[in-house]
């Protein structure tokens, strides 16, 4: 039986591959509060929406990877902190039974340097770029859009007059 495409008996089609994505996680051990042009924060409750994420996607079962987007700790999080912090997150992470693949985000900038973070994120280059393969067809390419510009500090640490 022939449709109006052309295409007759068509059958969904499985996907080559799934993935997990997660972004601004923005982690803090302090009183939720807002963000910096007032968005409201829930800051500890963060840490349990990743744990909960990465649960789910263990039971999927065929998750190729993982990319968090940036952003793992929050900007207001106290800078004697920051370090323990992240990796607070990051051990959440590494109970994802796929791999996890990171990217830089501002707000962790704001908190560590780029080589300590670079480390911690076992991000595998510092030339502003790293790739990975999850099948032999595809290949993804991870760009640090902080790797040449300067981060600018939240107003309320640039307006120090």
């Amino acid at each position: 039986m022939a449709s109006a495409n052309g295409l007759s008996n068509a059958h969904p089609k499985q996907p080559l591959f799934s993935f997990g994505v997660v972004t601004d996680i923005q982690h803090a051990d302090i009183p939720d509060g807002h963000s910096f042009i007032g968005i409201p924060r829930y800051y500890r409750h963060s840490l349990q929406i990743l744990r909960r994420a990465v649960v789910k996607w263990n039971g999927l079962n065929r998750l190729k990877f993982s990319i968090n987007f940036g952003d793992v700790i929050d900007g207001h999080c106290p800078k004697n902190q920051s370090l323990a912090t992240a990796q607070k997150v990051l051990e959440e992470f590494e109970k994802s039974s796929a791999p996890v693949y990171h990217i830089i985000g501002n707000h962790c900038l704001y908190n560590l340097p780029r080589d300590k973070l670079m480390s911690l994120l076992k991000v595998p280059t510092s030339h502003g770029y790293y790739d990975f393969s999850p099948i032999p067809e595809y290949r993804f390419v991870v760009l640090d859009t902080f790797d040449s510009e300067r981060i600018v500090r939240p107003r309320e640490e640039i307006l120090d007059v």
